[in-house]
């Protein structure tokens, strides 16, 4: 497990919300997970922040991460995204 941190991610995240692993696949998407990912990871940084003295505004960082704006670290990669339908009727 401690191979794949994203699947470790994954159980701690069903057992913060109080659901199985496949319940929660299930139910979240990729980038939902993705944004919990940032989220726990931006919360973390605030927290050492404060032992260290320093003030970070974990808000501003998560809008970012999120959004993928420019200098933010952008966390996890959406694996599980459906490909665009292609219209395959296409009128000759």
């Amino acid at each position: 497990m401690k191979a794949h941190p994203e699947r470790l991610f994954v159980f701690r995240l069903a057992r913060e919300l109080g659901m199985s692993v496949s319940r929660l696949l299930a139910e979240l998407d990729s980038r939902e997970i993705a944004e919990w990912m940032a989220f726990f990871t931006l919360e973390h940084e605030e927290r050492e922040a404060k032992q260290k003295g320093t003030s970070q505004d974990l808000s501003e960082k998560f809008k970012a991460a999120v959004s993928g704006t420019k200098g933010a670290r952008r966390l996890g990669s959406p694996k599980s995204r459906k490909p665009a339908s292609r219209n395959t009727n296409r009128h000759r």
